[in-house]
């Protein structure tokens, strides 16, 4: 009796591995993905100098999350919307998003580079220069397009020093 169900468990286990797919392969994106991904992230940066929300909202998809330097996760796409409402109010924005590498696994595009500028305080105040990294997930819709899925970014500056210890 035991071995009856021992074979009948290892069948099970055989049928379900033969049965899977294998899983997809990163691998070099596309020329056409290459430069879709590069007009976004241009459009990314015209949109925030010139504060065009709308148009930025449409390269995002409806369960994106975005995890942006201090600050906590952004949830959806109407949090996102709100995050960069209160973002384009808040600064003017110059920058440059500069892709370093793009690859594909599946009907996902990856791309990590580099975002740099300033930020200045619409109610006044000095330039505020940043430099960051990013890692940007962009799902394929079914209409073929690339929106955004999934981001992160941090800065590229090393942290502050701790504060010196007390003299004695």
């Amino acid at each position: 009796m035991r071995a009856i169900r021992w074979s009948g468990a290892v069948l099970t286990v055989l049928l379900a591995a033969a049965c899977a797919r294998p899983a997809p392969q990163l691998t070099s994106a596309s020329d056409a993905d290459v430069a879709a991904v590069a007009r976004m992230v241009a459009s990314f940066d015209s949109c925030a100098r010139t504060g065009a929300l709308d148009v930025f909202m449409g390269y995002v998809a409806d369960s994106v999350v975005s995890l942006m330097p201090d600050q906590p996760a952004t949830v959806g796409k109407e949090a996102v919307r709100e995050f960069y409402r209160n973002f384009y109010g808040t600064f003017d924005i110059e920058m440059r998003h500069a892709p370093i590498e793009t690859s594909a696994i599946g009907d996902l595009v990856v791309t990590r580079g580099n975002a740099s500028g300033t930020l200045t305080p619409k109610s006044g105040g000095p330039p505020m220069p940043f430099n960051n990294k990013y890692l940007m997930i962009f799902r394929r819709q079914a209409d073929g397009s690339l929106k955004v899925w999934r981001v992160a970014a941090n800065t590229n500056a090393p942290p502050a020093p701790p504060p010196a210890a007390p003299k004695r």
